[in-house]
């Protein structure tokens, strides 16, 4: 809005239907909405803090009037930075968090402004969850959720958003209101906008004629891979309005408005144990986890599903991760190291130990058990480093979970001054992760990133790594350059 004409025409248009308490154009305030979760700042113009969906459609009428850019925000704890901007933020938090549980507690409809700790605490009476859960769940809000496809630590494919969603109640940039799971907003939007949904329907008939595109589609899919508009709604829904709503996930507020959600819930298993159990190198981690991912609960089906899965999640932490939180194993591993009592290593390198968080859950105890020794006779094929032990004591097992939440915070915390913690996710199928992820911590080796840490979500193929980086330097640019092009 450079145009000082343009803009006092944006402001009174806006006021007109949205309380001035609620428009934010003082320095101080919006320098204090200029940066979420991530490095980046860019210091809005506008806040507009909205409470309902007639002043989204306001500030959307006026943004799109003045072609002024605008940008969406609910609690701004991503950290990518999809909720800067220097233009128009449109915030929706306080305000936005009703909610609506079904009757048979299997499905329950959300507004943007809720968190996912809330949702949660809502669901646990009736032994549901709330399957998304991002590290962020506590302060995370649904919106935000959703539309960036967070999933999280004990949140695999089968129950991210994109699977879980029913319906979407949205915001078209347009000002239109769509419901996709009421009927009335349907057939009023096949009347207003029929060019639209054919157009949704040529391209969903367009994807399916290529069968390579379509087994590439799914392919992709499969695994933890969300960069990039979602577009696996257009080989997995026939009805143009399933599409639509399912395409908002992942789309980082660049499609519409998330005014509500429809979402299944999950029953939660009353019984889980978990173990943190050390492997001798990176690679032989990765081995097991392939190992435990194939245990099923019924040998004669041989689809892997979540049900049916006896481990339901398997957490990678690399050595520099544990360092980042003075595990005490990696301290005694390193005391083991130097004492030459570890066969092979050389004093002084730590960097093959490797974890990995599991968790197995049953409906019964006697089921947990069995798991458990079925677990714990997969694992005994492999080098470990010490005899694991898996615990059902919350308080215990709570504390392994904590550690592997906490690294990220650690790691940026131990940054040097001046530099920025960055965070990037990688994605590999299942049977490609022994070579990939030793490959994945060569590369960051070679281009000397010696403080970087792999983490993540081993048992869904997906890992971030965390990067210490200065931009100071054309040098230091270069090197990050560098590495991000032999990342593709």
């Amino acid at each position: 809005m450079t145009d000082p004409h343009i803009k006092q025409q944006f402001f009174s248009e806006i006021r007109q239907a949205i309380p001035e308490r609620q428009i934010y154009t003082d320095s101080l305030r919006t320098y204090a909405w200029g940066t979420d979760a991530s490095f980046y700042r860019m210091t809005p113009q506008v806040v507009v803090r909205t409470k309902n969906e007639q002043e989204v459609q306001a500030a959307f009428k006026a943004c799109k009037k003045y072609a002024i850019p605008f940008t969406l925000r609910a609690a701004g704890t991503s950290l990518s930075g999809q909720s800067c901007t220097d233009s128009v933020l449109i915030v929706a938090g306080k305000g936005w968090e009703q909610f609506h549980l079904d009757d048979d507690k299997n499905a329950i409809t959300l507004q943007p402004g809720i968190t996912g700790g809330r949702v949660k605490k809502i669901l646990k009476p009736y032994g549901r969850v709330f399957p998304p859960d991002p590290a962020s769940v506590g302060s995370a809000m649904v919106g935000g959720i959703v539309v960036n496809n967070a999933s999280g630590m004990n949140c695999g494919v089968h129950a991210n958003s994109d699977h879980m969603l029913l319906s979407a109640r949205l915001v078209l940039t347009d000002g239109t209101v769509l419901d996709t799971g009421d009927e009335q907003s349907r057939e009023a939007f096949r009347k207003s906008h029929p060019e639209f949904l054919k157009k949704i329907e040529a391209l969903r008939d367009e994807v399916r004629k290529d069968a390579d595109l379509t087994e590439r589609i799914r392919y992709k899919y499969s695994i933890k891979n969300v960069t990039g508009l979602n577009i696996r709604p257009l080989v997995d829904y026939d009805d143009p309005f399933d599409i639509i709503a399912h395409s908002i996930v992942g789309s980082e507020g660049t499609l519409a408005f998330l005014s509500s959600v429809r979402m299944k819930t999950l029953h939660e298993y009353p019984y889980r144990a978990s173990a943190m159990v050390y492997f001798q190198t990176m690679e032989e981690s990765c081995k097991a986890i392939v190992a435990l991912k194939q245990l099923k609960a019924d040998e004669d089906d041989m689809a892997m599903t979540y049900e049916n899965l006896k481990v339901k999640s398997a957490e990678m932490l690399d050595y520099l991760s544990l360092q980042s939180v003075d595990d005490p194993v990696y301290l005694n591993y390193k005391k083991d190291v130097d004492a030459g009592r570890i066969d092979g290593v050389a004093k002084g390198d730590y960097h093959n130990l490797t974890a990995v968080l599991t968790e197995t859950k049953a409906l019964t105890p006697e089921g947990l058990k069995a798991n458990i020794q079925e677990v714990m006779d997969t694992l005994s094929r492999f080098n470990l480093y010490g005899e694991p032990a898996f615990t059902d004591d919350p308080k215990v097992y709570g504390k392994y979970w904590s550690i592997r939440s906490g690294i990220f915070p650690a790691v940026g915390g131990q940054r040097p001054v001046g530099s920025s913690c960055l965070i990037e996710d990688v994605a590999f199928h299942i049977q490609d992760l022994p070579h990939a992820t030793v490959d994945l911590q060569q590369l960051i080796a070679r281009h000397g990133y010696k403080d970087a840490c792999i983490y993540g979500h081993a048992f869904e193929g997906n890992y971030h790594f965390i990067l210490n980086q200065s931009f100071a330097t054309k040098e230091e640019v270069e090197r990050y350059r560098n590495m991000m092009e032999c990342m593709r």
